[in-house]
């Protein structure tokens, strides 16, 4: 690992977002001694706990602040730039405001506020003959019980983008329950796979790996192994492909 090149990130004046995705960058380079990786913005957000688009911003941000470079769009590699050309922005700081006159009615040194005096004031007297202010008897709202809702799963949208993407694997031809509940349990994990960028991103890692695309050869003279849409969803298989597990 690089680390000269750690601590000159944790010293810039980045923001907390640039930052986290700097760092996620390292460890997907420096971290394995690599100049440069290919590194899908849904990857960076599921390490980064930060949203998709956030962290595509932020990937603008520092190419522009030449803290990273990438040759070539958005699914190129990327790597860091040298310390020395980093051009990074000064960030702005808020000066503590002055404190405002007080407005009327509210002490300067606590935050009650005093209620006027007057004579008129509406009162309401109870059977028992207790005067019960009107004005200090605030009405509680109540309460409503909220149901949250997830998004339902774009189940036929998933299977488009795979066959948009990977056209060499076998294609899906039915829609079974069976595969609509995989997806469904998948697309609720996690708030970063309610989103088909990340489905779209998902499919473009695997068509970057060779073993998966069926480009190795089988051991022993055997057939090479391809991936099907099916594999590709399988809890296990989905988690080791979304951690590079079958990228060299």
């Amino acid at each position: 690992m690089d680390n000269d090149l750690y601590e000159a990130l944790i010293g810039a004046e980045l923001s907390g977002r640039e930052l986290r995705v700097a760092l996620a960058i390292h460890r997907q380079t420096a971290g394995y001694n690599m100049e440069s990786a290919c590194i899908a913005a849904s990857y960076i957000a599921q390490m980064s706990g930060i949203r998709r688009e956030d962290v595509s911003r932020a990937i603008s941000e520092l190419l522009r602040q030449g803290v990273i470079n990438r040759e070539g769009g958005s699914r190129s590699p990327i790597g860091f730039a040298p310390v020395g050309e980093w051009k990074i922005d000064k960030k702005n700081t808020h000066p503590n405001k002055p404190k405002g006159a007080p407005q009327c009615g509210v002490s300067s040194t606590s935050n009650v506020a005093f209620l006027p005096h007057n004579k008129e004031r509406n009162t309401n007297t109870t059977p028992d003959g207790v005067v019960a202010d009107a004005e200090r008897q605030p009405v509680e709202p109540k309460a409503t019980r909220q149901k949250l809702t997830v998004d339902a799963c774009p189940y036929q949208a998933i299977v488009d983008l795979y066959h948009q993407a990977l056209p060499e694997l076998p294609a899906v031809a039915i829609l079974n329950p069976g595969r609509k509940r995989t997806l469904q349990s998948r697309w609720r994990e996690s708030d970063v796979h309610r989103d088909l960028g990340f489905w779209a991103d998902y499919f473009f890692q695997v068509k970057t790996s060779d073993f998966l695309m069926g480009r190795v050869p089988g051991r022993n003279g055997s057939k090479a192994f391809r991936a099907t849409f099916d594999w590709l969803i399988a809890p296990s298989n989905f988690v080791k492909v979304v951690e590079g597990n079958y990228h060299a």
